[in-house]
């Protein structure tokens, strides 16, 4: 099964010298799992679908907003019969800038905080009933966020605006039915340091291995495989930043036999070899092929 190593995973959005970048567009979904250094917000403005992230399914439609916080594993599938008409207000931010500039007001820096940390969960909103009141919202703040450099103090009364519009403590909208890929995707976080053998994983969850296979196609638009991959990167990503083993070392750790392979891998899907990644992390020149 070949795997796609073309599709750039880290989707790296290029905040350069602003701290938030804000759209309100017509587009297609990225269709395959992805993360980003900084922190998304998706408001859906119009189309229906489905967003996994989190090992599970959550239906896309008017009025939801979601909260991905930095390296939140994520896809975004959108129904084919509302492709052409799905609009989107799409918020990236960096996380650490916008937390100073709401260091004045301390309860909402401290929620805010708490929503953009590393590693914590996602967040849905149902915001269908203030739709008439965002979309004023977003119209007044277009002209302002949407130029080259975003005005500080624009940014800050933005945050604290549309920190107002969510719930203090949001219930999470009902997930979708979609009960077999998720399975696979918890299997898939309980195993992926090991050797992936697609029997293994069927005959764990109960199935053949071709139904497995299509079945988590269907509902994911992606191959086991593919996904397996981008999750096995992702957490190489995490040993990257915070821990200082050697590159064999994290390819073993996160079930490439193959140190030369992921490499490769890593370049193919990150845009750059791991070393490369530590160090610009880091700060330090970068040298050296990973």
């Amino acid at each position: 099964m070949k795997n796609d190593c073309e599709k750039s995973l880290l989707e790296l959005i290029p905040l350069n010298d602003t701290i938030l970048s804000f759209s309100r567009l017509y587009a297609n979904s990225i269709r395959y799992h992805h993360w980003h250094q900084c922190m998304e917000l998706l408001y859906v403005e119009e189309g229906y679908g489905v967003v996994i992230v989190d090992n599970q399914h959550y239906t896309m439609r008017p009025g939801r907003l979601f909260l991905f916080p930095p390296l939140s594993l994520h896809k975004v599938m959108v129904e084919e019969s509302v492709r052409d008409c799905y609009r989107r207000t799409v918020i990236h931010l960096d996380p650490w800038a916008v937390d100073r500039l709401l260091a004045p007001f301390a309860r909402r820096q401290a929620r805010f905080a708490a929503l953009s940390q590393r590693g914590s969960r996602a967040q849905v909103y149902d915001l269908a009933d203030s739709h008439p009141h965002l979309d004023h919202f977003f119209a007044d703040y277009e002209p302002l966020l949407n130029r080259g450099q975003c005005e500080h103090e624009d940014v800050a009364c933005f945050m604290l605006q549309l920190l107002r519009f969510m719930p203090e403590s949001a219930s999470r909208p009902p997930r979708t039915s979609a009960a077999l890929s998720t399975q696979v995707m918890f299997w898939v976080e309980e195993h992926y340091g090991r050797k992936f053998r697609l029997a293994e994983m069927a005959n764990e969850l109960n199935r053949s291995a071709s139904y497995l296979s299509r079945r988590f196609q269907q509902e994911t638009g992606e191959q086991i495989h593919d996904y397996l991959t981008s999750f096995r990167l992702r957490k190489a990503c995490e040993l990257l930043r915070h821990h200082a083993l050697s590159i064999s070392d994290i390819a073993q750790r996160v079930g490439f036999s193959d140190t030369t392979y992921f490499i490769s891998c890593f370049k193919k899907r990150i845009g750059e070899t791991p070393l490369q990644y530590r160090k610009q992390l880091s700060g330090e020149e970068v040298t050296g092929k990973g």
